[in-house]
């Protein structure tokens, strides 16, 4: 016996600030119709190991635009009476764009999203670990401490001990002290 399988059609709606030129569908897909022909567009990843979205490059009225896919999908097939600033992926997978997999929420609904799924877990334990900074050679107990009192960004600094920048000022030490 022959099993029937569902296949759900995706949906297709204009990109709003794109005069028709690109469409998004309801599966996280880019179309374009630039130069008369119409393609999908692939996308590429943004940010940091553990914590990328897809993004593509539209060219709006002749400047270049980079849009996070998911943000797209959201704006196009989610009505958000609330006017929440963010789209959370509830599965936790920021390459699952699909439009049952997203939602509007406050900064704090996606973060307690992120702390009672786990998603934080890297963040949990390096925002406590203790770190010197390499200007000054002062020990800090975690490098939010440090980031306070050079009143500079935590997730600046993070990001930049993770991808191991050379811009890096901030290194993490064993507890007991010793580099």
């Amino acid at each position: 016996m022959q099993k029937k399988m569902k296949i759900q059609q995706e949906e297709w709606k204009a990109i709003a600030e794109c005069n028709g030129e690109y469409y998004i569908s309801d599966h996280g897909q880019v179309k374009s119709y630039k130069f008369g022909k119409e393609r999908i567009l692939k996308p590429n990843l943004m940010g940091l190991l553990g914590n990328q979205y897809l993004f593509v490059a539209l060219m709006i009225n002749s400047q270049k635009s980079n849009r996070k896919l998911h943000r797209l999908v959201a704006l196009a097939f989610i009505p958000n009476p609330e006017n929440k600033p963010q789209v959370n992926h509830k599965d936790g997978n920021k390459l699952n764009n699909c439009v049952d997999n997203l939602e509007w929420a406050t900064a704090k609904e996606n973060t307690q999203h992120a702390w009672k799924n786990g998603l934080n877990e890297h963040r949990r334990v390096s925002r406590f670990k203790p770190v010197v900074d390499i200007i000054t050679g002062e020990k800090y107990v975690s490098l939010t401490q440090a980031c306070e009192n050079i009143n500079e960004n935590y997730f600046t600094h993070g990001s930049r001990i993770f991808s191991k920048s050379k811009r890096q000022r901030f290194f993490y030490i064993n507890d007991n002290g010793n580099g």
